[in-house]
């Protein structure tokens, strides 16, 4: 494949007709598909009922706080606190994504009400702001993340594992909000969202755009979430590619390049760190052909799936990545981090679309029910950090109420796409891929 060839058939097509030719089986949209029964219908019942009990006023008031607007209602607490070095404004993100994807998946109302009064709020702190900037984050001083990206934008990069200038991993925080807005315009179609988020990306390019490439490298130690995914999916919704070219700015070459040359470099690194820049990876290549893109998806894929995973479909100890094909003496302790599997099962579909192969759809399946399912209480809608595999190990139940951690978020979304990735399709073909008891409306 020779990839100057392809980016010029991308542009000949479209983006939407490249993907088609790139595509070689469709998942059927959520909104086609209904649950019937079963364990995913129970899960995603749950999950409704306690997305319905959360106030999005809460989840903004650090966005109109830091904004100078004043907040609706207190915020809550946990890793979404306003006080402190947090995650603040992470929540917000999950949960629009959340409700925007309940909605496609449900069809009820209330769910698109949610999403489109959180979007009018972002809007209201986005136009408050005035650079395009929408978030919440500060540092344990109290800085605005807007004053210490800046600091950035000029070169002035102090950068570690979860730490950017004196923010907790706040690229990682911000993509929950990019992402919360790309899956309103989406799933629910309100137009706002996509016009806040170009706007939002466009500061982004600003930050990044002033960096040497060696600043950009040096910014990207720090974790930075699906940030390639998001704009690369930007590009697919405009058909603009100064949306792709900032993509490709949040490449992560020290991790990418090996694994591009298939070269196993995952001992010692954090799982859910690295996940989410495959899924960009596989994103970009669906909307382009390039081949380095499917290259480091497809063999990191294979590299977590066959040679570092659990039974289960989980991997990792405390969260990091150990030895290739070593797993026995780290099954103990905290073991198989949640969010690290709602990302796989992400990069999972996306590669089945593009190379319908079994091996996908049995870890797609064997991941779903006993990881996925098995880190929310069926009753009550608790979600687990951990789904350890180890002997005498306990599940790690959150308070949804009050610690908001990144499972917390990642589990209000998991649990309304359970009916993502049962059918695909292909020309006259419609592909089962999951019994589980549900409709599709295909045609």
């Amino acid at each position: 494949m020779v990839c100057g060839q392809v980016h010029a058939e991308a542009t000949d097509l479209g983006v939407a007709g490249f993907e088609n030719t790139l595509l070689q089986a469709r998942p059927l949209d959520i909104s086609h598909v209904r649950l019937l029964g079963g364990p995913l219908k129970r899960a995603q019942d749950v999950t409704a009922e306690y997305l319905l009990k959360l106030e999005p006023d809460r989840m903004m008031a650090g966005y109109r706080l830091r904004a100078g607007l004043p907040p609706k209602a207190d915020g809550y607490g946990g890793w979404d606190s306003v006080s402190g070095k947090q995650l603040t404004g992470h929540i917000a993100g999950h949960y629009l994504s959340a409700v925007s994807l309940m909605y496609a998946a449900t069809g009820d109302p209330r769910f698109k009400e949610r999403a489109d009064c959180l979007v009018k709020e972002m809007k209201e702190v986005q136009d408050k702001r005035g650079k395009g900037y929408c978030g919440a984050l500060t540092d344990n001083q109290g800085t605005d993340a807007e004053t210490l990206f800046q600091q950035v934008s000029q070169g002035n990069i102090r950068s570690g594992g979860f730490d950017l200038n004196g923010m907790w991993s706040p690229w990682y925080t911000l993509h929950k909000t990019y992402a919360g807005l790309r899956d309103a315009w989406r799933y629910t179609g309100n137009q706002t969202a996509l016009d806040v988020e170009i706007k939002f990306a466009a500061w982004a390019e600003g930050i990044v755009s002033k960096l040497s490439d060696a600043q950009v490298q040096r910014m990207l130690n720090t974790e930075f979430g699906g940030m390639n995914e998001i704009f690369a999916d930007l590009y697919a919704d405009t058909g603009d590619k100064r949306w792709l070219d900032l993509s490709y700015k949040f490449e992560h070459r020290s991790f990418i390049d090996p694994l591009q040359r298939h070269q196993d470099n995952l001992e010692g690194k954090h799982g859910n760190t690295q996940v989410p820049k495959l899924i960009g990876s596989a994103d970009r290549f669906a909307y382009t052909g390039e081949a380095a893109d499917i290259m480091a998806a497809g063999f990191f894929w294979d590299r977590v799936v066959q040679h570092h995973s659990f039974a289960t479909g989980g991997h990792g100890k405390d969260e990091y990545f150990g030895k290739a094909d070593v797993l026995s003496d780290r099954v103990d302790g905290r073991t198989a981090e949640t969010c690290n599997v709602y990302n796989m099962l992400k990069l999972t579909r996306r590669m089945f679309a593009l190379r319908p192969d079994a091996h996908y759809a049995d870890f797609h399946e064997r991941a779903l029910f006993n990881h996925i399912l098995a880190s929310i209480d069926p009753n009550d809608g608790r979600t687990c950090y951990m789904v350890p595999v180890g002997r005498g190990v306990q599940h790690e139940y959150q308070d949804m109420f009050r610690s908001f951690t990144c499972c917390v978020g990642s589990g209000m979304e998991s649990h309304a796409l359970h009916g993502d990735g049962i059918y695909y399709e292909s020309g006259d073909k419609l592909w089962v891929n999951l019994y589980a008891p549900s409709t599709a409306d295909w045609a």
